[in-house]
């Protein structure tokens, strides 16, 4: 059976989204950075990346967001990155960066979440450092702009995922924090300080970063699986 004829369509109202096989699952790594001028935070600009099951990267996406100067004004924002000029000149408008951004997560869409009424959607899955701050600005942004995203709202974190890969190996030594910049340098992933919080560069190091962990806990499984177990002990603790 082709891969085409493999893949099944489930009917959404106004849609009809392609359910791809297990084999196709994708994973949408993404990252966010924000302003900051006294209470206010606004989006800057998003990036994120498509990946196969395997991590390999399939599509990326980068928006620079406009801001509303008359109510944030441009020389008060706080961002390593932000240039006014450049912005003024290559930023979006907020709808139109989140359309397409939605456009986006559905070419990637894999993940089968409850949808209203107990019907099934498929959404993106997405990953982030730090999950839970990306996760919570993204679904207030759209809340607040009127759109659907089409996510799910269960992020992966992979400061969880490090916070687990230390914890499980205790052998190894960890990092003073899980900071993404901190464990890039601890598995050698390439991480200019300078280059930090531009979130198309984060988010391609939070990708690499995942690699790395899975390429250490796997080597680490098949070596604890080549060991023989001894009576009385389990996992290595008597």
């Amino acid at each position: 059976m082709s891969r085409e004829r493999s893949r099944q369509r489930i009917k959404i109202p106004g849609k009809s989204v392609v359910v791809r096989p297990a084999a196709d699952e994708r994973l949408v790594f993404v990252d966010i950075e924000l302003g900051r001028v006294k209470r206010q935070r606004p989006i800057l600009q998003i990036a994120a990346v498509a990946v196969s099951r395997c991590l390999s990267e399939l599509e990326a996406f980068e928006a620079k967001v406009r801001i509303d100067e008359r109510k944030t004004p441009a020389a008060l924002i706080q961002n390593r990155h932000f240039d006014r000029d450049r912005w003024r000149s290559e930023a979006r408008h907020p709808k139109v960066v989140a359309y397409d951004f939605g456009r986006f997560l559905g070419r990637h869409a894999t993940a089968e979440v409850a949808g209203a009424n107990c019907r099934r959607m498929i959404v993106a899955q997405l990953v982030a450092h730090n999950a839970e701050f990306d996760g919570m600005f993204l679904r207030e942004w759209f809340e607040r702009l009127g759109l659907f995203l089409p996510a799910s709202y269960r992020v992966f974190c992979t400061v969880q995922r490090a916070m687990w890969l230390f914890h499980e190996n205790r052998s190894l030594t960890p990092p003073p924090d899980f900071k993404l910049g901190t464990l890039c340098h601890y598995f050698g992933i390439p991480f200019h300080p300078h280059e930090a919080h531009d979130a198309l560069v984060d988010v391609r190091a939070t990708v690499e970063l995942y690699r790395r962990m899975n390429m250490l806990g796997a080597a680490r499984l098949a070596q604890s699986l080549e060991q023989p177990a001894h009576p009385g002990t389990t996992n290595g603790c008597g």
